[in-house]
């Protein structure tokens, strides 16, 4: 691929554009398109696609629309301009194809040296475009891919190369928070994050601030950290810069954090008046698009409708796509989806999608909690020190598995004791909705056990005027691998007699079996019994 000046560069000056205004960018593409000039006009999408992005989209997506089909395919950067632009969900291994004709170095010695070169600017904006395209399409280790290139890059160049780099190394570092954050690493993200805030000062973007900001709010309220949350939220609040029609999307991260910390604090008027703002924002992205049914999930688990939030999270996998397959916030709606089913009553189904799901620290809360209600606590004991022995474990999920585990251990000491940590985790964090969930009944009686704190004061009341969202005690559906086989036989259109030469076994034990899945499941029925299975999820569904 050739890389190089045309005619119009050298009029702008030596090092090709400055970030600090965006009307000779705009011009320079503006002429070139009228004259029809492919050369430069992908010359200037391919270097300034960022600046154009965020103070002039209407004359970016002209130039995109202009570019003629021959020329858009042979340029991969401004193939993935295009792709984030329409932001396309396709299966379509396009973007693939295309961004394979780009060579960008993978070890860190190869990304060093092209840092110093005369490539560290057309990489850099490959990598980010890359990194973004792929985060558009939900394609999001190779985002992480991508992330990982443009952050060396950031890097190396703002050390070697600082007059021409410095102005992008924020957005650049903002846009790999980003992507992992959406991926799932808090931890990472939280770091690169804090650092694109640091250097917000010497960005041209003055969006910086108040997104990395507005994302750190987002992520230590999904993690929950409460306190820490609000204080970025307040920078947040205060941040302003964007533009146009970025200001909704930089807004949006502070407004889902805003309900979560209201829900997390137990706070019913404050959730409700946030959630109303986000529901006049209408998702306007896929990738947040599961924050933002995250955070109404949480609510209704409290206060709301329960089958209603079980009905939205569905659409939002739906909507979502492959953008939440793999994502941190599928996670997060695994957990609280099982929370829902578990407040309904609904146990088994819980069970079911618990047991289909990769087992983190959110989903190991639910499980234990589970565990314990179905009076399994050496299950829920286990659970809980699995879920606990997690990396860089997320407070909330934390506190969740601590109480858990105190619930769920013989020995009143060791039970205070993780109760104890629980409390200390809550007094820094200001996470309270953990207590909300558990057991009430054994919880109290615990707590009536321990020396009173201001914290553990503030947790009384808190029980005490809360709703309380989990029953008691639950029953699961629990069948044999024969029962399962006969309903699945069943299911099938099989007749007892051919199930029972499936199982080598005669056709009255086939309606001993038949009779024991009928009482297990509430049913008098071979049609009844096939529909609950497959609302409890013992069957696969019709389609």
């Amino acid at each position: 691929m050739r890389i190089g000046r045309n005619r119009y560069f050298p009029s702008l000056g030596a090092g090709f554009l400055h970030p600090t205004d965006v009307a000779p960018v705009t011009r320079l593409l503006t002429t070139a398109i009228q004259e029809e000039d492919w050369d430069t006009v992908v010359s200037v999408i391919e270097y300034e696609w960022g600046i154009l992005m965020a103070l002039d989209l209407a004359t970016l997506d002209h130039a995109l629309q202009a570019l003629p089909a021959r020329v858009l395919s042979n340029h991969p950067i401004v193939f993935a301009v295009r792709e984030i632009r329409l932001n396309i969900r396709g299966e379509t291994d396009a973007l693939d194809q295309s961004v394979a004709r780009f060579q960008l170095p993978n070890d860190p010695d190869d990304l060093r040296d092209r840092a110093r070169g005369e490539l560290a600017r057309i990489s850099l904006s490959a990598s980010t475009a890359f990194m973004i395209a792929y985060r558009v399409h939900g394609r999001h280790q190779r985002a992480l891919h991508y992330a990982r290139i443009t952050e060396e890059l950031a890097r190396r160049a703002r050390v070697h190369r600082p007059t021409e780099f410095a102005p992008r190394v924020p957005t650049a570092l903002l846009q790999v928070g980003i992507t992992k954050l959406l991926v799932g690493d808090l931890h990472e993200a939280s770091l690169v994050l804090r650092e694109a805030y640091e250097l917000r000062h010497e960005s041209w973007d003055g969006r910086n601030g108040g997104d990395a900001s507005g994302k750190l709010a987002l992520l230590y309220a999904v993690r929950g950290e409460i306190v820490e949350a609000d204080r970025w939220l307040g920078r947040h609040d205060d941040g302003g810069g964007a533009h146009g029609w970025m200001v909704p999307l930089v807004q949006l991260s502070g407004s889902i954090a805003r309900a979560l910390i209201a829900i997390a604090r137990v706070d019913r008027v404050a959730a409700e008046a946030a959630l109303a703002t986000l529901e006049l924002q209408v998702n306007r992205e896929r990738s947040w698009a599961p924050f933002i049914t995250y955070a109404q999930a949480q609510h209704a688990l409290l206060w709301g409708d329960r089958r209603a939030a079980l009905q939205l999270i569905e659409r939002t996998r739906v909507f979502a796509g492959r953008s939440l397959r793999h994502a941190g916030s599928e996670r997060l709606l695994d957990a609280v989806e099982a929370s829902l089913l578990l407040a309904l009553d609904r146990p088994t189904e819980a069970s079911v999608l618990l047991d289909g799901r990769d087992r983190n620290a959110h989903t190991a809360a639910v499980a234990s909690r589970l565990a314990l209600l179905t009076d399994r606590k050496p299950l829920a004991r286990e659970l809980a020190t699995a879920g606990l022995a997690e990396e860089h474990i997320d407070a909330g999920a934390q506190t969740e598995l601590l109480i858990t585990s105190a619930l769920a251990d013989d020995s009143d000491e060791d039970g205070r004791r993780h109760l104890l940590q629980a409390i200390a985790t809550t007094a820094r964090t200001g996470m309270l909705t953990p207590f909300v969930v558990a057991p009430r009944r054994p919880l109290r009686q615990l707590l009536g056990t321990m020396s009173p704190s201001e914290t553990h004061a503030r947790i009384e009341r808190t029980l005490a005027s809360s709703p309380e969202p989990t029953p008691e005690t639950v029953q699961l559906v629990e069948l044999t691998a024969t029962e399962r086989r006969i309903l699945q036989l069943s299911a099938e259109g099989r007749t007892r007699q051919d199930i029972a030469q499936a199982l080598y076994v005669s056709a009255n034990t086939v309606k001993f079996h038949f009779r024991n899945v009928y009482r297990k499941l509430g049913v008098d029925s071979r049609e009844d019994a096939l529909a609950t299975a497959r609302r409890l999820g013992l069957l696969p569904t019709e389609r």
